[in-house]
């Protein structure tokens, strides 16, 4: 093989290396970010079970999640429905 052909083959090598741990990255991200919904999800169910009242629990919600007001009112009234 010339080292023309051998320097373009490692290099097609290694763009789909990167190619595959951008997508496993990708897929890992993606879990967790279900990971984190979940989590918030629970715990709004749990406030909504213990009877904490709403204001509190969007407080919650913004402090320690980050959510927005209107994120927040959402998740309480899709697990209120639930």
């Amino acid at each position: 093989m010339s080292n023309e052909f051998r320097n373009a083959f490692s290099g097609f090598r290694q763009e789909l290396l990167d190619g595959v741990r951008a997508s496993v990255q990708s897929r890992s991200d993606d879990a967790a970010f279900e990971e984190r919904v979940i989590g918030i999800e629970n715990a709004t169910s749990a406030m909504l079970e213990l009877n904490v009242e709403e204001d509190k629990i969007i407080q919650m919600l913004q402090k320690y999640w980050d959510l927005r007001l209107s994120e927040a009112k959402m998740l309480i009234e899709r697990q209120k429905s639930e």
